[in-house]
């Protein structure tokens, strides 16, 4: 097959490459699954367009996040964020829940451009995929949106960053606010990352937690530490009492800063292939719906004949980056105050809501840049 641009991965953020990509132009979009979204790899939480004004202050069009309500299993306007010593900081948020499965299905069909679902790429040389029907689809120009594990990246030879491991049970009969997005935090429950309820509606939520495999003690899984927090912790298991598990689902995503490069010749990685988070929270549908729809539109001026594939990388990066360099910021700032529970919440007692407010919108509060070339000596005195 001979295209004038594939995408390898139709996620979000290939979803929204398809959306933003010419119909005049011959566009494939491939994708391991044969049914796009499916099963759902994330907590399918995302900003309202209120907050990703406030997130994201350089992106110049936010029209994006006009997210229809036909996508919306929730809308959430607060979040809990709980530490270990069960002291909860009431945040005023706003986010949809999505139905992310049919937000990705609904934009990939109705960009118009072909489809080759249930094929995954097997290989990727001299500027062809080879897709493991034994296809070979040969390209102008690729988009490598393929995730957190990209064999593209990896043929490349660029890919490098930290990735966190993440498990989730669906569930029904959760009997919490379904206003509020919950997340919890500390070394016993969610080992170098957080957990989470997210309802989603009548009873359902997601319920999961993010790890690193570094953070976690001898002997541990990542399935000990989701059961003791549906089963045992008190600040969530007091919602799940009568909860029962409905569905379940393992993934990956990157932690990490964002690939210093991501145009390599007729090659543009987008989304979690190029690490594009907010690595602190490891937020990517929003960054990669901008990525996505960035990368289609520098592609049909490029065939125009008037911008360069280069040009995806600055503008990407004007859109995002500050936010992206701050979340990474907070996340390592973390790693070195979160070694053990009581430390951890003795930090906390020096942040209000306010701050918690600033760090969830992916701002540095002054009082921890302050604070930061002192944490060997507090480390020492908490």
């Amino acid at each position: 097959m001979d295209v004038d641009v594939a995408v390898a991965g139709v996620g979000v953020a290939g979803a929204f490459a398809l959306r933003s990509l010419s119909k005049k132009l011959r566009v494939v979009g491939i994708d391991k699954r044969q049914k796009l979204g499916y099963p759902v790899e994330c907590g399918e939480i995302i900003p309202t367009k209120k907050e990703m004004k406030e997130l994201l202050p350089d992106l110049d069009d936010y029209s994006l996040f006009d997210i229809p309500k036909r996508f919306e299993s929730n809308r959430t306007n607060a979040f809990n964020f709980v530490i270990p010593n069960g002291k909860t900081y009431t945040i005023d948020f706003e986010m949809h829940v999505l139905r992310r499965d049919e937000f990705i299905q609904t934009i990939a069909a109705e960009s118009g451009h072909e489809l080759l679902l249930g094929k995954r790429v097997s290989d990727f040389r001299n500027g062809e995929l080879q897709l493991s029907s034994g296809e070979v689809v040969r390209h102008r120009v690729l988009i490598a949106s393929d995730g957190a594990n990209s064999k593209i990246a990896k043929k490349l030879n660029v890919w490098k960053y930290e990735l966190a491991s993440a498990k989730q049970y669906v569930m029904s009969g959760v009997e919490c606010d379904e206003d509020v997005v919950y997340m919890y935090v500390g070394n016993k429950i969610a080992p170098g990352g957080y957990a989470w309820i997210i309802p989603k509606g009548d009873g359902i939520a997601n319920v999961g937690v993010g790890i690193r495999q570094s953070f976690l003690g001898k002997g541990d899984s990542i399935h000990r530490v989701l059961d003791r927090f549906v089963k045992e912790y008190p600040y969530s298991s007091c919602y799940l009492k009568k909860a029962e598990i409905v569905g379940k689902i393992g993934a990956v995503a990157p932690v990490d800063r964002p690939l210093d490069k991501t145009v390599y010749g007729n090659v543009l990685l987008a989304g979690d292939s190029a690490s594009m988070i907010l690595s602190h929270v490891a937020a990517g549908i929003p960054t990669s719906m901008i990525a996505g729809d960035i990368a289609g539109r520098v592609i049909n001026e490029y065939f125009e004949g008037g911008m360069e594939l280069e040009e995806y990388d600055r503008l990407w990066r004007k859109a995002m980056i500050g936010a992206m360099e701050r979340s990474y910021f907070i996340k390592s700032l973390w790693d070195r105050i979160s070694e053990n529970d009581r430390r951890l919440s003795r930090y906390f007692a020096l942040i209000n809501n306010r701050d918690m407010g600033l760090i969830l919108r992916s701002r540095v509060p002054l009082k921890l840049k302050v604070a930061t070339p002192f944490i060997p000596l507090l480390n020492l005195v908490f």
